[in-house]
């Protein structure tokens, strides 16, 4: 078996000759470029002979050595597996499989792999998942013939202004995204398939500002759970959070209940959307619920007080098959909760502060226009924190490990508290 590489002599734009490669296997010649171009000055035969050297692609000599070498190993190891001379057909097929021509270019393959891999390993969630399309999708619009090579200090930044003044993302979704790049870019050092470090040393600053972390007091919590949702059709009048009065037409009442019941029970037991959606009748006990996590895989046992017993009477043999509820899809559930906020009145204002597109941006919404299904966890959280209940025994029931992801809501009962306090010295009158 021989492999050998060559610059062919017709030159592209950028003056650089693209590099083919000649396998011989069991008396079989195939002939092929690769898909890469260099500088012939800095090309010695075989190799490229500069390792920091970079082509018109930003692909670093080291990077393309590296896969010059990964060719010649893989074929070295498949010659080794064959008992038969192999047609042309399948020696291109080898090789398109060694450059992933059959899923585009390399960085985009490499990437499926690692989805693939990495959901398997660590048993991702669908929402997680969708993280990851989400972040091929802005990596295919930055740069459709992207290469890992191409990400060394000024490609990093150029992903990062990409992200920030022509996708206009806030700040923490552009460090999101950075991160996603490192914990890809890292796999593939380790798996072999580039050379570029760049990511493991570099940091981009990101001006980051906490957001509010939006939860219902005990009184709106109250309010929704006595909510009388009004029928099809019915014209509610409404006052925005300015106190101007305006009216709002009821629409899929049914569906408004439902999700109604379904955010007051993630309020009354501290579950997350995907556990109470997956929850099963035969976890549910008369007392307790278990639950195993969708986020974290942790088996957990979840105290059911009068209001969660309730609503899970209600819909007793209601959910499909084994579901303890009716199915509503987090999408739909997440904009019905709007609505039902919005006829609750919860219409006072929050400002949020952020970074988008480099700039400082401060917006004001309406609450429920910051209503989410993740709220109803955190409503818990927040409510058990200012009741008094040490943060560990509601770490057991929320399947915290360390305090790092309390602290949000230990802070907020912190200045509740104090607030608290303000309001009975006032009322003591000494």
């Amino acid at each position: 078996m021989a492999v050998s590489f060559f610059l062919e002599k017709r030159a592209n734009k950028a003056g650089e000759l693209p590099i083919r490669a000649q396998i011989n296997i069991k008396g079989i010649t195939y002939i092929s470029t690769i898909g890469i171009s260099v500088n012939p000055a800095c090309w010695n035969g075989s190799r490229v002979s500069r390792s920091n050297s970079k082509n018109s692609k930003r692909q670093t000599g080291a990077e393309i050595n590296q896969l010059l070498n990964n060719i010649e190993n893989h074929f070295l190891e498949w010659e080794r597996t064959l008992d038969w001379k192999p047609a042309r057909d399948e020696i291109k097929a080898q090789l398109d499989r060694v450059l992933c021509r059959r899923d585009g270019d390399s960085f985009f393959a490499r990437l499926s792999e690692f989805v693939e891999e990495q959901s398997d390993i660590q048993q991702w969630a669908d929402s997680t998942l969708l993280n990851w399309r989400a972040f091929r999708h802005h990596m295919e619009q930055f740069k459709k013939d992207v290469t890992f090579g191409y990400f060394d200090e000024s490609g990093l930044n150029a992903f990062v202004t990409y992200l920030r003044t022509k996708k206009h993302l806030e700040e923490n979704s552009v460090r999101k995204q950075y991160k996603a790049l490192a914990w890809f870019m890292n796999w593939a050092l380790r798996k072999g398939y580039t050379t570029q470090d760049t990511i493991t040393r570099y940091r981009p600053k990101f001006k980051v500002l906490d957001k509010p972390i939006i939860f219902l007091t005990k009184e709106e919590l109250h309010t929704l759970y006595h909510f009388q949702v009004p029928p099809t059709g019915a014209r509610v009048r409404l006052t925005d959070m300015k106190g101007k009065a305006y009216e709002k037409r009821v629409e899929a009442s049914r569906e408004l209940e439902l999700t109604r019941d379904l955010f007051c029970f993630c309020a009354f037991t501290s579950l997350r959307y995907s556990d109470m959606a997956n929850l099963r009748k035969r976890d549910v006990a008369e007392d307790y619920i278990y639950v195993t996590t969708q986020k974290t895989n942790d088996r957990l046992p979840i105290d059911l007080n009068p209001y969660s017993k309730a609503i899970l009477e209600k819909y007793r043999g209601q959910g499909p098959g084994d579901y303890a509820f009716p199915k509503l899809n987090n999408v739909r559930m997440n904009q019905y909760l709007k609505i039902l906020c919005e006829l609750c009145g919860f219409s006072d204002p929050v400002t949020r502060v952020c970074f988008r597109g480099g700039r400082r941006v401060e917006e004001t919404f309406p609450k429920w226009k910051l209503m989410s299904t993740h709220a109803g966890r955190r409503t818990f959280i927040c409510l058990a924190l200012s009741s008094g209940i040490p943060p560990q025994v509601v770490m057991k029931w929320t399947g915290h490990s360390d305090y790092k992801a309390m602290r949000p809501y230990i802070d907020i009962t912190g200045r509740a508290k104090s607030e608290a306090m303000d309001v009975f010295a006032s009322s003591l009158e000494l």
